[in-house]
């Protein structure tokens, strides 16, 4: 089975990108390039008009990464199988593709997550073809690396045209209603991660959001102020309920990855 991979790049990482190249060409696979969303491709209309529909307000980079997978998930809505969505800092572990088409193959999935922080996560295990999935009811991870059904694509889509824009990864993992699940070990790590496991990152790993300079906009009114705030206390207690609700039959653990240094290291990838 062929299984899409599109793998979002901002145009000024060309490092990155030569990177993913190699990473891709070691796999077996041909990646779909995603242009990302920088600050000069959409207007400050544009931005203020998402700028204040999370729990705080967002940076324009963060509103740009939204956009990025948005655009994604939209495809992926309007197709017939799942695909995976990598951003351009994404590590894959050996054999990360094989691993790909056999996941392709889960009937009872809406969204796996790919990826690990070395961060808690909360689920109940199964094993489906040899691999081992951990039902996801709270995750922490975050959107480099992911594989999305059409179903839970859809469930994204409407979530935002409901919700609006937010934290691209934070807006992934507070979907509670879906079919997620956690590959373990993991088979995707940030470069900015990968040291927690003992990795040397390839390449300079700081975030593009992190770079920007330009502070949030300011709220323009109180109203918008309680708005952002009541967003944020109701996420804090919705996860608090699911720690307790869940904590009778899930398990909260760390999530390891799977690392190879030859998929770290790859012949021809830039230092």
């Amino acid at each position: 089975m062929n299984v899409p991979v599109f793998i979002i790049t901002l145009g000024l990482a060309s490092a990155r990108r030569t990177f993913q190249e190699a990473q891709a060409i070691s796999q077996g696979f041909v990646p779909r390039w995603q242009p990302a969303l920088g600050i000069d491709d959409f207007s400050n209309e544009v931005f203020l008009q998402h700028a204040f529909s999370w729990q705080r307000p967002l940076k324009k980079t963060e509103v740009g990464c939204f956009l990025s997978h948005l655009q994604l998930w939209q495809q992926i809505a309007a197709s017939n199988g799942p695909a995976v969505v990598l951003e351009d800092d994404a590590l894959l572990s050996e054999y990360w593709y094989s691993e790909i088409v056999a996941l392709a193959e889960v009937q009872n999935a809406d969204y796996i997550c790919l990826e690990t922080w070395n961060k808690k996560v909360m689920g109940k295990r199964q094993n489906i073809g040899g691999l081992q999935l951990r039902r996801l009811y709270l995750n922490s991870a975050g959107a480099a690396g992911y594989m999305l059904w059409p179903s839970g694509a859809k469930i994204l889509v409407d979530r935002y045209k409901e919700k609006g824009v937010g934290l691209a990864d934070a807006f992934i993992n507070e979907v509670y209603h879906w079919r997620a699940w956690q590959l373990v070990p993991a088979n995707v790590v940030q470069m900015m991660v990968a040291p927690e496991f003992g990795l040397a990152p390839p390449m300079q790993t700081e975030s593009f959001i992190a770079r920007e300079k330009t502070a949030s906009p300011m709220v323009p009114n109180i109203w918008v102020a309680v708005k952002t705030r009541f967003r944020r206390a109701q996420c804090e207690l919705t996860k608090g309920a699911i720690r307790i609700i869940c904590a009778a039959f899930a398990v909260r653990t760390r999530v390891a990855f799977k690392a190879s240094p030859l998929q770290v290291l790859l012949p021809g990838a830039p230092e």
